[in-house]
């Protein structure tokens, strides 16, 4: 949204909070990331400490990344992201590509990757094998998978069509009690492990004698689990006091969810061990069966829901503010550009995402076939390249307009 808007009190209203803004940021990074890449990244590394630093290497980038971009977002709170300051930083050509890069690609890519896996993975070990059986639509034997994680995207845009607000208090509850439960229980596993049996766990090697290839497939995946780093700054002109809430939620929740995952790594080497978790599919399904039993596989499960609709709830508010802030400059459909009269969000460019997301979706079902490693290569990819452009423009506003107010500068700039 530009700056012109913001001062005028124009489009949508501050109606986010900072809990609300720190549980978007915190909602949108814990996806069903951090529960299918472990095994991915178990089975292209060598041993557990190259797996833990991959994980560490994963929660710098998304850490400083959120450094860079609070003093952006702190210095210009609007709608859009990573579009509205690629504009003005590196030019409209480059805006338009990476604007529609997201619009195509990552959100989208995002939205039909976490929805594909909770419904593949999470909602069969809850409610019984039967969720998993295909449905027949129209004489089509479908996978149950594809049309619940339809049903999932469409229901949360549903949601935010009704109003931010009511998102944002959604985004609330489903962070916030997952994270602190998950963080306990790995905490608890650890410290209740044998002694003698984690250390061996952490240095634990395989024969295995990887190449770039390798680390890049290994490093996608850990990329693509702490994405949503940066959700706070698509609703900047929707936070309340974005000059403190905005940086507070980029770097709290960035941290919190950083810490949480090396957490449940080192938990995911302690209870499988590297060669193990390389063959369970999906880790945090398998760790609650090994630890709890049934019981605890219902529980954790659950917990892993709650996440997923967090992530795909951010998601979905976040995504769909680049179709409102590039339909302002034209270079989307100008009915993206509206906020509905009643509920003052974004209506078009909400549905707009809904229909990209649920094709790429079914194109995957229908082209690849292949579950979600090509959605997520794909989601990856986009993410590496918009996200390094956008930390990149902190440098071309500090040279370009040094003497600007920043109400918050970024921790040791350059470096």
């Amino acid at each position: 949204m530009s700056e012109a808007k913001v001062e005028h009190g124009e489009g949508p209203a501050r109606s986010l909070g900072p809990l609300a803004a720190l549980a978007l940021v915190a909602g949108s990074m814990l996806g069903i990331g951090i529960f299918i890449s472990p095994p991915e990244v178990a089975s292209h590394v060598p041993g557990a400490v190259p797996f833990m630093s991959m994980w560490v290497l994963g929660g710098l980038s998304a850490v400083f990344g959120a450094l860079c971009l609070a003093e952006l977002g702190a210095m210009m709170p609007r709608s859009g992201g990573d579009y509205a300051y690629l504009r003005q930083s590196w030019g409209p050509g480059i805006a338009f590509a990476a604007g529609w890069l997201q619009l195509l690609a990552i959100f989208p890519g995002s939205l039909a990757s976490v929805a594909l896996a909770t419904a593949t993975y999470q909602l069969p070990a809850l409610f019984g094998p039967a969720m998993a059986e295909p449905i027949h639509v129209f004489g089509l034997a479908l996978p149950s998978a594809h049309l619940w994680a339809a049903a999932l995207i469409i229901g949360l845009t549903a949601i935010n069509h009704v109003g931010v607000k009511i998102s944002g208090i959604v985004q609330v509850l489903v962070s916030v009690v997952p994270l602190a439960v998950l963080l306990i229980v790995t905490l608890i596993v650890l410290w209740q492990h044998e002694p003698g049996t984690l250390a061996p766990a952490l240095t634990e090697t395989v024969e295995r004698d990887p190449g770039a290839i390798d680390l890049a497939h290994a490093f996608l995946p850990v990329y693509f689990a702490y994405s949503g780093w940066n959700a706070a700054i698509y609703v900047g002109a929707e936070i309340k006091q974005p000059a403190r809430n905005l940086p507070r939620a980029l770097v709290g929740g960035t941290a919190m969810v950083t810490a949480l995952y090396l957490i449940l790594c080192v938990g995911f080497l302690e209870v499988f061990s590297l060669d193990g978790l390389a063959n369970v599919g999906e880790a945090g399904t398998a760790a609650a069966q090994a630890m709890f039993g049934p019981i605890g596989v219902l529980v954790v499960t659950g917990l892993i829901i709650l996440a997923m609709i967090g992530s795909i709830n951010g998601s979905v508010l976040t995504g769909s503010r680049i179709a409102y802030a590039m339909a302002e400059q034209g270079d989307c459909a100008a009915s993206a550009g509206q906020l509905h009269p009643r509920f003052s969000t974004p209506v078009v460019a909400l549905w707009m995402q809904c229909g990209i997301a649920l094709a790429l979706l079914f194109v995957d079902l229908w082209v690849f076939g292949d579950g979600l490693d090509t959605l997520i290569a794909y989601t990856s990819s986009a993410m590496l390249i918009t996200g390094t452009l956008t930390v990149l423009s902190v440098v071309i506003y500090r040279r370009r307009e040094p003497e600007r107010h920043r109400p918050y500068k970024t921790w040791l700039y350059p470096l």
